[in-house]
């Protein structure tokens, strides 16, 4: 499991139509605006980069008000565990760019 602290910025007024949207992705969690609206913080799950990388994509495709997708942490810890017990390969944490 993966789980992020993520920035989302957004067209300017459009703070209300996005934060209802985001209800649609029981896999992101709301947590506040700032004072101008045009940035959300939010929680981002996924099972690993490749469901985050496509949680990604499709909030950008499903909410056109969404302008860029920053994470501001990425909590990896299983994804650390299976790398130590060979589960999955180290170079699927080498990927940088996340919000494609």
């Amino acid at each position: 499991m993966i789980i992020t602290g993520t920035a989302l910025f957004i067209e300017p007024g459009s703070d209300r139509t996005v934060i209802q949207q985001l209800k649609q992705f029981p896999e992101v969690t709301f947590h506040v605006q700032s004072e101008s609206g045009t940035e959300l913080v939010v929680n981002l799950e996924a099972e690993d980069l490749e469901g985050l990388e496509s949680l990604c994509s499709n909030l950008k495709r499903v909410i056109s008000e969404i302008v860029d997708i920053t994470h501001i942490y990425i909590n990896f810890e299983e994804e650390i565990e299976k790398i130590e017990c060979g589960t999955i390969e180290k170079s699927r944490l080498s990927r940088t760019r996340l919000d494609q």
